[in-house]
């Protein structure tokens, strides 16, 4: 435990001096954020606000996890694969914040050459792949610019791809963990199992994302809650790495509770939600992980499930999705919903430590 905490300490101290100087850079270069313009309208001020703060945080974290606490299975491998849904993010972000740049420019001719791919090939593909672009734009948000959700889903499904095969095929792990049950082995169903949880658990975070200091706050009630089961366990190594991850994430909150002065843009809400899947892949601790995003999970299935519901019953569910802009056209102040939803966060998250260590 002294470990860990040497560990958060460092950890706030390389952030906090980080912050100041990525605000200030991301300010020099207006990279702001790109406010949704069917959004609460309370959020247009928010144009303009410095993003990609989710750089700091992975950077302090992988920094610290390089230097002080490399273990191949119980650190490095969750920071690998954080890192690739981080990288993906992070071209999101340049493609949002510079529409007329060269990461937009190539996303457009990437975008072109797979339509006109399929369009020379027999009619089976091409109608295939127009299905597939209908389920998700229907399922997703509409984009005005950046990737689209099909296209989204392509490379979050290329990473939880290799997540699936590295946990199945190089590890030997085909089994996940029920409490007062213990293993319950799927076989060939165990990769499939990995894919799909990813996904969910990597868009539900970034769906959150959406008031000032819920997504982080959120996360770090998860990573709290990660920490004494990693601890209660003998996971040594991941409690250190969870303790690191709480320390980077603190200064980022100062930042970023209401009003924020920065946001984490799609490359730390990716970081965030590949994170705390793998950590509870990895602590075989799937039951509790469920716990432990619950409110994200909620939050996040409500965006698909309104577009469901419009598309087919042409009526909402929600005042407005996610759940959480809900609230807000009900006419609650950002910061009580944001609260409330931290309330919900730690109850689950003394829950999810519960669960695990039945």
């Amino acid at each position: 435990m002294v470990i860990d905490l040497l560990h958060l300490f460092l950890a706030v101290a390389l952030s906090a001096f980080l912050y100041p100087f990525w605000i200030r850079f991301v300010y020099s270069f207006q990279m702001g954020e790109r406010v949704r313009s069917d959004g609460p309208k309370s959020h247009l001020k928010k144009r303009g606000t410095p993003t990609m703060g989710g750089l700091v945080f992975i950077f302090t974290t992988a920094i610290i996890t390089f230097l002080f606490n490399r273990s191949r299975t119980q650190t490095l491998f969750p920071l690998f694969v954080a890192s690739l849904a981080g990288l993906f993010g992070l071209v999101e972000d340049f493609t949002k914040v510079f529409k007329n740049s060269a990461f937009f420019d190539m996303l457009i001719s990437f975008r072109r050459w797979s339509r006109g791919l399929f369009k020379k090939s027999s009619k089976v593909p091409g109608k295939l792949f127009n299905s597939f672009r209908e389920f998700w734009r229907v399922m997703g948000s509409r984009e005005e610019r950046g990737f689209q959700t099909y296209e989204k889903f392509l490379f979050q499904f290329s990473i939880a791809g290799f997540t699936a095969y590295w946990t199945y095929f190089k590890l030997g792990w085909d089994y996940i963990w029920f409490p007062l049950v213990g293993n319950v082995h799927l076989g060939f169903l165990y990769p499939i199992f990995i894919v799909i949880l990813f996904i969910v658990i990597l868009n539900s975070v970034a769906f959150t994302d959406g008031l000032d200091g819920l997504a982080g706050g959120l996360s770090l009630f998860a990573f709290c809650g990660y920490w004494l089961i990693a601890q209660a366990l003998g996971y040594n190594s991941l409690a250190s790495f969870c303790a690191t991850f709480v320390g980077a994430l603190i200064p980022f909150l100062y930042f970023n509770i209401f009003p924020a002065r920065v946001f984490m843009g799609n490359v730390g809400s990716h970081v965030l939600g590949a994170t705390l899947a793998m950590l509870g892949i990895v602590m075989h601790r799937e039951a509790a992980l469920f716990l432990l995003v619950l409110v994200f999970l909620a939050d996040g299935i409500s965006s698909p499930l309104q577009s469901l519901s419009v598309k087919i019953t042409k009526k909402r569910l929600f005042r407005m999705a996610p759940l959480h802009h809900h609230f807000e056209v009900l006419g609650w102040p950002e910061t009580k919903v944001t609260m409330r939803f931290w309330l919900f966060g730690i109850f689950f998250t003394f829950l999810g430590i519960f669960v695990a260590l039945l």
